[in-house]
């Protein structure tokens, strides 16, 4: 088996498991107290575990971060203030129509990889690219919203509703994973996502500040689930960092992460009763398919 593969397969995976539980947790949140409120709760709580990790770890600062530690600090900022058009988006919007055009960043970050630093990319690997694709695009659309698109419903209104910020949203994503890439490729992980999800805290806190939100948590009840979405948060971008890092199969690493709404989809339907429809178990099944298949060429 070829190692580079196979972190990048872990880094992949582990994304996609990471985020994928914590958008169930954030289900049960979101609705409740907004989405800014849930973002730095979920962030600050994704500190704790990291903040033990690095400084038990005992991993010292390399020379390189301290060096460029602007490129950091507007790293981190990046990362923080990226997530905020996504959830306008998702506020002005219908999921089911903003939700599959927020997973064309993956296609975003592997075309600019393509172009602009001529990794090469082998055809078998681009069928299971397009194999997990097909699948990641199907577990988000609503059947209804597409056809009522093709029928020109939705031209009709002349606009859907939160293209502009998910398209901007993705164009961010598509830029940060590139600039992260190429900054940390061949470091050691941890200290970059100590010091950058630090900062990205603190943005998410100042735009708060900025735009007057109330942070404040009076239902007791939600502690739970903000905890559970920190930690999963943190051990989503370990895993994606840890990819980025230490294999030049970047693509992988994004394109398996992108499909965070697998997991999602099935603890929904086992944890919440919530009714999986035929189209998403074809794309449920799409995305293993395609998973399965970058595994054996490891």
């Amino acid at each position: 088996m070829e190692q580079n593969l196979i972190v990048a397969l872990i880094g992949g995976l582990g994304g996609m498991l990471g985020w994928g539980f914590a958008d169930f947790f954030a289900k049960k949140t979101i609705d409740q107290i907004g989405d800014v409120v849930t973002l730095f709760w979920g962030q600050l709580f994704g500190l704790v575990p990291l903040s033990i990790l690095f400084f038990f770890s005992r991993s010292p600062i390399p020379h390189k971060l301290i060096a460029n530690w602007p490129y950091v600090i507007l790293l981190g900022v990046w990362t923080g203030l990226s997530y905020i058009p996504v959830y306008v988006a998702f506020r002005k919007g219908k999921v089911s129509l903003i939700s599959p055009i927020q997973a064309t960043y993956s296609v975003l970050v592997i075309i600019a990889l393509a172009i602009l630093f001529h990794q090469i990319i082998p055809f078998s690997t681009l069928v299971d690219f397009l194999i997990i694709f097909i699948g990641v695009l199907f577990m988000k659309i609503d059947i209804h919203d597409l056809l009522s698109i093709f029928h020109g419903k939705v031209i009709k209104n002349r606009k859907i509703n939160g293209l502009k910020e998910i398209i901007f949203a993705n164009i961010l994503y598509a830029i940060w994973i590139i600039a992260l890439d190429k900054f940390i490729n061949g470091e050691y992980w941890l200290p970059y996502l100590f010091v950058i999800h630090t900062v990205s805290v603190a943005s998410i806190y100042g735009y708060a500040v900025l735009k007057k939100i109330n942070l404040k948590i009076t239902d007791n009840s939600l502690w739970k689930f903000l905890i559970a979405i920190g930690f999963c948060d943190i051990f989503a971008f370990s895993a994606f960092y840890y990819g980025l890092s230490q294999t030049s199969y970047v693509s992988i690493v994004v394109m398996l992460s992108s499909a965070f709404s697998l997991p999602t989809i099935i603890l929904a339907h086992f944890a919440l009763k919530e009714r999986i429809t035929k189209t998403q178990i074809a794309a449920v099944i799409t995305v293993i398919l395609g998973v399965m298949a970058l595994a054996i060429q490891a």
